[in-house]
């Protein structure tokens, strides 16, 4: 695996090297294969969608971990969303929408980088990136997708709770996405 710890440029795809690459598509591909779980717990929808938070948080920040590079986030997660619309059927504008997600977390990190800082070493830093993609996970997610594109009526409270549940479950995930992450960096070297 890639062992960059400083990508301060901006993000380029010439930047991640094969290894990045198909380590980031497996993740992702990982990520997508939870869907599976989030849809055999469908007899609690809306609230079966927090496994996928919960499973976005740990993909994403091992991916982060192993990959270390600016706007490792933001290509994980159109992998992710590739996926999804090739392979799953999703809607173009939820795919478009759901990109997003590693947007902020990419940004904090190029300006930690920018800094002079390791954000990918920095447990602090990772749990700010973890935190900002679970916020853009529930708004897209909660605040446009399911009301908007899918048209799902549900209560302002419901969504309320979804919306705080989905960061705390996206933000777990994630602590477990790092913890695995660096197992994993340190058996590759």
């Amino acid at each position: 695996m890639s062992t960059t710890t400083k990508s301060v440029g901006m993000p380029t795809f010439r930047s991640f090297t094969a290894v990045d690459l198909v380590t980031l598509a497996a993740l992702a591909a990982l990520f997508r294969a939870m869907d599976y779980v989030t849809g055999a717990f469908a007899f609690v929808f809306p609230f079966n969608t927090l496994f996928m938070a919960f499973s976005f948080g740990v993909t994403a920040l091992v991916g982060g971990v192993i990959v270390r590079k600016t706007g490792v986030f933001t290509l994980f997660t159109i992998a992710a969303q590739l996926i999804n619309f090739f392979l799953q059927g999703e809607n173009l504008v939820a795919v478009l929408i759901m990109a997003t997600w590693g947007l902020l977390a990419d940004v904090y990190v190029y300006t930690r980088l920018r800094a002079g800082a390791d954000p990918f070493s920095s447990a602090k830093d990772l749990n700010i990136a973890n935190l900002l993609m679970g916020v853009v996970w529930v708004v897209t997610t909660y605040g446009i997708a399911f009301p908007i594109i899918f048209l799902v009526e549900l209560s302002t409270g419901v969504y309320a709770a979804l919306m705080v549940f989905g960061v705390v479950a996206e933000f777990l995930g994630g602590l477990l996405g790092v913890s695995l992450g660096n197992r994993i960096k340190g058996l590759l070297g």
